[in-house]
């Protein structure tokens, strides 16, 4: 601050004081939210939401996935779950528990569930045919594992020489 503030405390302030004082809180305010955003899933915009892997819109929510992105402080929308994992692949994130990964039900497309532990089923008609569908347990017993495995499998066979 300027010293000539502290010479003469009764000294009225100026229009660029007030603004520079005005600038230097915003600033100040805006950079302190800048790790301030919560790692949650947020609603999908049909048809307006691209999938982050793929670049389709985003055409039916009982498929789409989405992971947290740390660096922007928000989500990374998928179509596919199958996308979300071989981008989580890409990004070394498949095995990392702190990146927060959540799938749609397929029952009850507007609910989350954490990827890590939901149950998936093959042989679902995704956007993508990766073929996996999150939902309840009953008719979903595949893991979480088993079907990451599977999908990272299949994409080597197809883009094996």
């Amino acid at each position: 601050m300027p010293t000539r503030f502290l010479s003469d405390p009764y000294r009225r302030a100026s229009r660029r004081d007030v603004v520079t004082g005005v600038m230097v809180l915003v600033a100040s305010s805006a950079l302190s939210g800048c790790g301030s955003a919560i790692p949650r899933p947020r609603a999908i915009r049909l048809k307006r939401d691209v999938c982050q892997y793929c670049g389709m819109p985003v055409g039916d929510p009982r498929f789409a996935a989405e992971i947290w992105d740390s660096d922007y402080g928000r989500v990374r929308i998928y179509d596919d779950f199958g996308c979300a994992v071989m981008a989580a692949e890409g990004r070394g994130e498949i095995g990392r528990s702190d990146v927060a990964f959540w799938v749609a039900d397929e029952t009850e497309p507007t609910r989350w569930l954490d990827a890590r532990s939901a149950h998936y089923r093959s042989g679902a008609p995704t956007p993508m045919a990766h073929g996996y569908a999150a939902g309840p347990q009953i008719g979903h017993g595949i893991d979480f594992a088993a079907a990451t495995s599977d999908i990272r499998e299949k994409a080597l066979c197809a883009h094996s020489t």
